[in-house]
């Protein structure tokens, strides 16, 4: 399967360092964090919905926002491997796990969703777990924990306030643009 991640780039950084297009830095405040067990790396099953995860939380989108830390965003290619994404879409899937209600997957208590996230990595089947967007639930989004799971498939892309993904993104989430 094909999927898409917007991080910073540095396209002089190996991809497993710091820059590079399969480095994973480790934290505990993100969705499924366990840094005891695992490092996690996000993707979406659209380069738009990569753009939404990444950016969503502001409310205008600039030139300047594609630049963090001297680094330019830009949107990766994957291929992921199927060894097994745990669908938090699955109902039944759900109610083995514990959850009673979808809701508790996109909730913003990181306690909730770092302890479904430690159970289902547990069970040793699973290369990571598969969700909806917050932004939109036909999207797809998922967290990583196996990184042999990913394989780069594309150079990096850089991103800009003309990119297709961003104003895909920008228009679906309702986002302004400012060219300037």
């Amino acid at each position: 399967m094909t999927v898409y991640r917007a991080f910073p780039w540095d396209a002089s950084a190996a991809d497993d360092k710091s820059g590079g297009a399969l480095f994973v830095a480790t934290s505990s405040k993100n969705r499924i964090s366990n840094p005891d067990l695992y490092s996690e790396i996000y993707v979406a099953d659209r380069a738009e919905a990569a753009v939404a995860e990444a950016l969503g939380d502001l409310v205008v989108w600039r030139p300047a926002t594609f630049t963090r830390a001297g680094q330019t965003l830009a949107i990766g290619t994957y291929d992921l491997a199927d060894r097994g994404i745990f669908d938090l879409d699955d109902i039944a899937a759900l109610h083995g796990l514990g959850v009673k209600r979808p809701s508790r997957i996109v909730t913003p208590d990181r306690l909730t969703t770092q302890e479904w996230a430690r159970r289902i990595f547990e069970r040793k089947r699973y290369a990571g777990a598969g969700w909806w967007s917050h932004y939109n639930a036909d999207w797809r989004v998922y967290g990583i924990w196996d990184p042999d799971a990913l394989r780069l498939s594309a150079r990096p892309e850089p991103l800009s306030i003309e990119h297709p993904a961003v104003i895909e993104a920008a228009t679906a989430i309702s986002k302004q643009r400012l060219l300037r």
